[in-house]
């Protein structure tokens, strides 16, 4: 009864002995309150549907942005790489013109400085703490 082609079977016209305000209290108002509460209901459900689309678009945009800020730092650990190969093909170069002990050797004193170096450090941080 709700959905139809012809007017006449959602609105019916008054009887010829039917007063307008028996119609109206009998089949209009009925009829207008079930058409409120559907509209009423089809609010709430667009209301409904526009906050999940606006959140699913706000969603969308911060998605969109963290993808690109990782294409932007996969591109950055491409180049560190590219890099870090480039050292190590010439590492092995200069262990091929020197030899592998040598360059052993040279590699291990580096350390041993570098390890009495931040020794040093510790101790001078030390000392000046106990100063104050």
């Amino acid at each position: 009864m709700w959905f139809s082609d012809d007017p006449e079977r959602i609105l019916p016209e008054p009887g010829p002995l039917e007063s307008a305000k028996s119609y109206r209290g009998k089949k209009a108002k009925p009829l207008l309150a079930k058409i409120v509460k559907v509209l009423r209901s089809l609010y709430r459900a667009y209301v409904e549907l526009k906050g999940k689309y606006e959140r699913l678009q706000g969603d969308y945009g911060r998605v969109r942005e963290s993808n690109a800020n990782l294409s932007e730092r996969l591109q950055e650990v491409k180049m560190e790489n590219k890099a870090l190969r480039g050292t190590a093909a010439d590492f092995e170069r200069v262990k091929r013109a020197f030899g592998p002990e040598e360059i052993e050797q040279a590699v291990e004193d580096a350390r041993r400085r570098e390890t009495q170096e931040r020794e040093q450090k510790k101790a001078k941080r030390k000392f000046s703490r106990g100063a104050r």
